[in-house]
């Protein structure tokens, strides 16, 4: 079964990703963690990697079509890819508030909560932009997924939990 997951910034979609995997025994791949993974290669930040390599982005979208194509079962976490994996069975849409995300960011990252809030906001801004200029898709809208959970109350396992609850009811 392939899955997608999607989220805003801090949401907590990269950590349910990996739990969702380790519960269900599939591969989880995170096209969040290798853009970070590069941007802290090249020493500069997410934004200014994503701003000046439009290559990258059509290189992380040939992956995740080709993740989708050659394994039965995986985890997919990336902005886009429920509208790029057209036959995923659950496709997850996972938020929380805009002051939780920036506090798991800024605990995340090791960065104050300002710079957290305004790297998140230049990031978001930037994302949405591109996504409608390049796909023109809106990847908050909410009619692209079949589960939606909002994060800020809960701890990942009772995430995972719910999302377990919600792909197993899935047809």
């Amino acid at each position: 079964m392939i899955i997608t997951i999607t989220g805003l910034p801090g949401s907590g979609k990269t950590t349910i990703a990996k739990e969702l995997a380790r519960h269900l025994h599939i591969k989880h791949y995170s096209m969040g963690e290798l853009v970070r993974k590069i941007a802290r290669r090249k020493k500069i930040s997410v934004l200014q990697l994503t701003k000046k390599n439009n290559k990258l982005a059509d290189e992380m979208d040939r992956l995740q079509k080709e993740i989708a194509k050659t394994h039965r079962d995986a985890i997919i976490d990336s902005r886009l890819g429920a509208y790029l994996i057209k036959n995923a069975r659950a496709k997850i849409y996972i938020h929380a508030p805009l002051k939780t995300r920036v506090t798991r960011i800024s605990e995340r990252d090791r960065i104050s909560y300002k710079e957290a809030m305004h790297q998140t906001l230049a990031r978001e801004r930037e994302e949405l932009g591109h996504y409608k200029k390049e796909y023109n898709i809106d990847y908050r809208n909410k009619n692209l997924y079949n589960i939606s959970l909002n994060t800020d109350k809960l701890k990942v396992e009772q995430a995972t939990k719910k999302l377990i609850n919600e792909i197993n009811g899935l047809k």
